[in-house]
């Protein structure tokens, strides 16, 4: 076999070039991971929240998340939120409950009223946590959702097309983490960031 290739070194080329630019794609890929620290801070996002003006609306004032009801059911958006730990790599649902009086689904408000009244909700999950709804955290880190809000250098850009165009990832010099599924198969746009986690 040796002295096949030495007598053919232009297949002995053909054959090398394809494994050694393989080889240097995976340690390009694999430098940001050795160089950039991992992300400090939890992150806030919902998935299932679409640009109705009714229904369950997440915002953050004054660094505080606040959970509100608008108008009544008949809209029918009701956000699911998440907590994802960078530490532990896990994601927890943050369960947001309705409260009791406001409009059956499926029936209209009685009266023009009904439809601009907002209804705060209390999620204690949420409470006591102070939120940086900066797209970019203090750590440097920025969540992103598919491919088409990712920015990055060329190479990151070649591996993330493939492994991280339908999931969400945290993302930094490079550097992607993704994040575990959590809605049936794929993330998608009706996922938005709401916030860091900067204390507790």
């Amino acid at each position: 076999m040796k002295s096949f290739f030495r007598e053919n070194p232009t297949i002995a080329f053909g054959l090398g070039l394809p494994l050694l630019l393989v080889i240097v794609f995976l340690l390009i890929s694999g430098i940001p991971t050795l160089l950039v620290e991992p992300p400090k801070y939890d992150v806030l996002y919902a998935t299932q929240y679409y640009n109705y003006q009714n229904g369950v609306q997440i915002s953050v004032v004054d660094q505080k998340v606040k959970v509100i009801h608008q108008g009544n059911l008949n809209n029918r958006q009701k956000p699911r939120l998440w907590r994802y730990n960078p530490k532990t790599g896990a994601v927890k649902e943050i369960s947001i409950i309705l409260p009791p009086g406001l409009a059956a689904a499926g029936k209209k408000p009685v009266n023009p009223k009904d439809a601009i009244k907002t209804t705060e909700i209390n999620v204690p999950d949420l409470e006591g946590l102070t939120i940086n709804s900066y797209s970019i955290a203090p750590d440097g880190y920025e969540f992103s959702v598919g491919r088409g809000r990712y920015s990055g250098d060329v190479f990151s850009g070649i591996f993330y097309s493939s492994r991280y165009r339908n999931a969400a990832v945290l993302t930094k010099n490079g550097r992607s983490i993704r994040l575990p599924k959590v809605v049936g198969r794929y993330y998608s746009n009706n996922t938005r960031f709401i916030g860091w986690v900067v204390s507790p």
